[in-house]
C-alpha cells in the first residue's frame, strides 16, 4: 500500500512538472514573438528613415551638381579693392 501511495504522489509530482514546464515554455515563447515583433517594428520603421535619407541625399547631391556647374561655367570674376 505504501508502495502504491508513492506511485500516485510521484504522478502527481510529474504530471505538475510536466505543467510548469509546458507553462514556462509558453511563457518563453510568447515574450520571443513579442520581441520578435518589436524588432520587427522597429525594422520596418529604420527601412522607412533609411528611404527617407537616401531620397533627401539624393536631392542634396543634385543641388551641389547644379551649384558646381554653375560656378564652373561663369568666367572669373575681378574685383577691386580700394582702400581708403
Amino acid at each position: 500500500e505504501e508502495r502504491l501511495l508513492k506511485k500516485v504522489r510521484r504522478k502527481i509530482r510529474n504530471k505538475q512538472s510536466a505543467q510548469d514546464s509546458r507553462r514556462r515554455k509558453k511563457e518563453y515563447l510568447d515574450g520571443l514573438e513579442s520581441r520578435a515583433a518589436a524588432c520587427s517594428a522597429l525594422n520596418q520603421e529604420l527601412r522607412k528613415k533609411v528611404q527617407e535619407l537616401e531620397k533627401s541625399n539624393g536631392s542634396l547631391l543634385r543641388q551641389l551638381q547644379a551649384l558646381i556647374k554653375e560656378t564652373s561655367t561663369k568666367p572669373a570674376q575681378t574685383g577691386t579693392c580700394v582702400l581708403v
